[in-house]
Formats: C-alpha cells, sequence, structure tokens
C-alpha cells in the first residue's frame, strides 16, 4: 500500500533565532512576569539598617502583593480585596514623600487607633505593650555593624506579635523618648497606617513624615530569599581594591520567615 506524499502531517519549519516568531515569544514571556511581579509576588532588596535585626542589611525578601487584595497589573486599580493590613504586619509600600521609592516597616497602628511612644514603651489606645529586654543571646546581632555594642535587644508583644526591637543606647542621652514630643496620642486617620522600623532609634518613619495611605501598600514581606552582605573592614583592609568585592553569604537567612 503507498501512501500519497500530499497526505502526510507537515511541520513549519524552526523559526530562525532573530525571528519575529521568537521575539514575540520572549515579549509574551517578560510581559507575564512583569505582571506576575506587580501584582502577585516581587523581591525587593534591602539596603538600609532601619528593620534591623528583623530584617538585615543585604536581605532579599519576597512581597506576597495577594495578601490583602489584587490589583489589575500594571495599575493600582483594586479589583478584589480580602483584607486589609493589621497591627504587627511588615508591609513594602510606597514612601509618602516620593511614591517612586519603596519601602518597608512593621505597622504598630491602624486606622482609629490612638498611639503614643513614651520612655520607650509603645501604647497603642492607652495600653501598653509589653517589652522584654532580650540580653541573654545576642546571637541575632552578630552580623549588624550599625553600633551593634551600643544596641540594646528587646522582645515587644504586639497586640499577640511577638518580634525584635533594638535600641541605640549611644543616643539615648539627646533623643527623646516620647512621641509625639507633646506626649498626646496621636488618632490614625481612616485608610491609613502607621508604620515604625524595629531599629527604633535608626528608623525614618511614620513619626517623620506621617501616615502611609492603604492604596500606597504594594503587599505584605514574607520571608527573606537570600542575603549578601559586604562586612565590617578595617581602615586598611577598606583602601584595599579588592575590599569592594568582599561578600559574605548568609545562609541561615534563606528561607527565614519574617514576622
Amino acid at each position: 500500500m503507498t501512501t500519497n506524499p500530499s497526505s502526510k502531517e507537515s511541520l513549519s519549519k524552526e523559526p530562525k533565532f532573530f525571528s519575529f516568531e521568537n521575539f514575540r515569544s520572549l515579549g509574551i514571556l517578560i510581559l507575564i512576569i512583569l505582571a506576575l511581579r506587580w501584582s502577585v509576588a516581587s523581591p525587593y532588596h534591602v539596603p538600609t539598617a532601619s528593620m534591623e535585626p528583623t530584617i538585615k542589611v543585604g536581605d532579599r525578601l519576597l512581597a506576597f502583593k495577594l495578601a490583602y487584595d489584587f490589583k489589575l497589573p500594571f495599575t493600582d486599580w483594586v479589583i478584589f480585596s480580602w483584607g486589609t493590613p493589621k497591627r504587627g504586619d511588615i508591609i513594602v509600600f510606597k514612601y509618602p514623600r516620593d511614591p517612586d521609592i519603596d519601602y518597608v516597616k512593621r505597622i504598630v497602628a491602624v486606622a482609629g487607633d490612638e498611639i503614643l511612644l513614651k520612655d520607650d514603651i509603645l501604647y497603642i489606645n492607652g495600653a501598653p505593650q509589653p517589652m522584654e529586654a532580650f540580653e541573654s543571646d545576642r546571637s541575632i546581632l552578630e552580623d549588624i555593624y550599625d553600633n551593634k555594642d551600643q544596641k540594646s535587644l528587646f522582645k515587644e508583644t504586639l497586640t499577640g506579635v511577638n518580634h525584635w526591637v533594638i535600641q541605640d543606647q549611644s543616643i539615648r542621652h539627646y533623643k527623646s523618648k516620647t512621641w509625639p514630643p507633646d506626649g498626646v496620642p496621636k488618632k490614625i486617620s481612616e485608610n491609613s497606617v502607621f508604620v515604625i522600623g524595629d531599629n527604633r532609634d535608626n528608623s525614618t518613619d511614620s513619626r517623620f513624615w506621617g501616615e502611609v495611605p492603604l492604596s500606597y501598600v504594594r503587599g505584605k514581606a514574607t520571608f527573606v530569599i537570600w542575603s549578601l552582605y559586604q562586612p565590617k573592614q578595617d581602615a586598611a583592609a577598606s583602601e584595599s581594591f579588592w575590599s569592594t568585592f568582599r561578600y559574605v553569604f548568609r545562609y541561615n537567612r534563606i528561607g527565614y520567615w519574617l514576622r
């Protein structure tokens, strides 16, 4: 039995590398990745010490953008909403003074709350949030170089959420221990949250530039993907050309869950 060649199925030829088909497929793939980063989850690099020791300089964390709602990719239009940020959540948000910059801080108060910091104790709606000194094991501070020896380590319980807090004793003598300065509790506006860094004396946060609108919240910081930092060096070593490329990988930070 003979087969009619014209009846055979045929495959199109593989397109050349620099072809319209390949560029179109690549464009679609890039678009999908960007949409996922915008609306589902996205990594962020942390360059500052304001959230230490919970989040350390050099951490690359993952922000889960479906924690509270779903936004139309490449816009701030909320399509579905199933929750609101809560006290204790660590959020990534647009910096109110420059929305093109993203910040990460901890929510300490939500809309309707009254907040006061007095003698380093955080008061929410008149209730002091327990803060216990934790000096028996300071290993969490071992790779922190922002006045590490001058830091006092605490565990604060914020409406049921336990987390680290550090204070810098080297500036205690001239830094006010009360906020607001007049000692009158501040009430948080509707559709806003109040954020503070866990590194209480080295954080520019809502105490300085105000509340964060809920519309500026990008997502909830969930865990550390990986972490790479540049260790502190003495003056002689820092002058070396190769010192610029000396980095240390924190293996114990891989998958570190943020709370």
